[in-house]
């Protein structure tokens, strides 16, 4: 019943006379989201085509890297252009991103466009937030946060299916001239938002996200390295320039982090310690999963996308199936959580190399569902344990956390993808060695995850 009064009316909504401002702002987040799977189930076919499968991994990593930035800058950007320039800047990068990648001759542009994407993608969906608040009364804030959330969902469970359907038709470069007519809509309709400028805003400071940017570019660059010497010297140097950024940021006035963030025996540290951890666990499947199954059992790019899409639904369903449970129930599922996308990850080491679909199956709904149940739970116990003044600060900081855990897993694949062989070229045997130590590298990540979701419960 809760959960049918925290959804509106579109009768409502309408009274406001913003429902067509809200559809606007529900275009920009269904494109960030389907983005941020598409290139799952089309890159296989671009790398077939245009070269480039040892930096396949830079596809989700540089789109995640520029989700961050645009995220960090949105609040300056709405201080200074307002809403309305504010979402036309970034629909605008999104669309250049889409018709670089679109008509990309080589793995370098197809790159540069992706990056461009992420920056538009990341911006978009920062900028919802924003306007959500700056033009709806507050009355309806939690109820459109579920509708926002829902097509969030919803798009990240279409994304991989739209990019299997253009690959599968041998058409992956119209998978992203659709998405840039799509942005080229938001462009046009962006017209209709108010121009005001919102009070200045917050941000990460210049210096950490160099580090940021640097360090996750350090690890990308390892894993498309040959040799073991540099690979080496930049993945460590990545790491290191990672652990600089969070220890910098602590120090500034507008953080992207929490200051506990590197405590792990407080809450908010062992906490968002668990969502680094596991999101960068469940990279190496969405990064090489569709090409290491097409490559080495046939699987074409649509039944990869269906494939891709289940941890989606796996996550949407647990999330229902455990949305109201008992005070004293919510520790085991945050614990029961991170052990299933731990045990998802170590399924995948035995049933990719043998191209189980059975197999893969049970690990992607292993790990969609165990983020589903423990999911909503971890936020809670990290808000509750920030201070009070940076609640809210606190809430934020989770999906930074998770997505440069997603950045950084996708460079580490990239580490292990190639260091196994496919550095070398795309052969059978590469795709076979890969598609073992590719994924019993990431092991350890999902049991650090495990772990430290035992130190968040017994440290809440």
């Amino acid at each position: 019943m809760s959960q049918i009064q925290a959804t509106p009316s579109w009768r409502e909504l309408a009274a406001t006379g913003q429902l067509a401002k809200f559809t606007l702002l529900c275009l920009g987040v269904w494109l960030h989201a389907a983005d941020s799977l598409l290139a799952a189930t089309v890159m296989p076919a671009a790398v077939a085509e245009i070269g480039g499968v040892v930096f396949i991994n830079w596809a989700l990593a540089l789109y995640q890297l520029g989700s961050i930035l645009a995220a960090a800058a949105t609040g300056a950007v709405t201080a200074r252009l307002g809403l309305r320039a504010g979402l036309t800047l970034a629909a605008s990068l999104y669309a250049l991103g889409c018709i670089a990648s679109a008509t990309a001759p080589g793995i370098g542009v197809m790159l540069s466009g992706r990056l461009l994407q992420g920056l538009g993608g990341g911006g978009m969906m920062a900028l919802v937030y924003v306007a959500l608040h700056e033009i709806f009364p507050e009355r309806l804030w939690p109820r459109l946060m579920v509708i926002v959330s829902t097509i969030w969902g919803c798009s990240a469970l279409c994304g991989p299916l739209v990019g299997g359907l253009f690959a599968e038709a041998g058409l992956w470069r119209w998978a992203f001239w659709a998405f840039a007519g799509q942005a080229a809509i938001l462009i046009v309709a962006a017209g209709f938002l108010p121009g005001r400028r919102t009070a200045p805003g917050g941000g990460g400071a210049p210096g950490p996200l160099l580090l940021l940017v640097l360090g996750t570019i350090g690890i990308a660059s390892a894993g498309a390295t040959v040799g073991t010497g540099w690979p080496v010297l930049l993945g460590v140097g990545g790491l290191g320039l990672l652990y600089a950024f969070a220890r910098l940021d602590r120090r500034q006035i507008h953080r992207l982090l929490p200051v506990e963030t590197l405590d792990l025996r407080h809450p908010v540290g062992a906490g968002l310690l668990m969502v680094l951890a596991l999101s960068a666990a469940t990279t190496p499947f969405g990064t090489y999963g569709p090409l290491l199954l097409g490559m080495l059992f046939g699987v074409g790019p649509l039944a990869a996308g269906y494939l891709v899409a289940v941890e989606a639904i796996a996550w949407t369903l647990a999330s229902i199936a455990t949305a109201s449970v008992a005070a004293s129930t919510e520790a085991r599922l945050i614990r029961w959580g991170a052990a299933l996308i731990a045990l998802g990850g170590l399924g995948y080491v035995a049933a990719v190399p043998a191209g189980s679909m059975a197999g893969i199956l049970a690990c992607l709904v292993a790990q969609g569902a165990g983020f589903g149940m423990a999911w909503v739970y971890m936020v809670k116990r990290i808000v509750a344990a920030a201070p009070a003044a940076e609640r809210g600060f606190a809430a934020g900081s989770v999906s930074t956390v998770q997505m440069i855990g997603y950045a950084a897993g996708a460079s580490g694949s990239g580490i292990a993808a190639n260091a196994a062989g496919l550095a070398a070229g795309a052969t059978p045997a590469a795709g076979h060695a890969a598609a073992l130590w590719l994924f019993a590298a990431f092991v350890p990540l999902g049991l650090l995850g495990a772990v430290a979701a035992r130190r968040l419960v017994r440290a809440g």
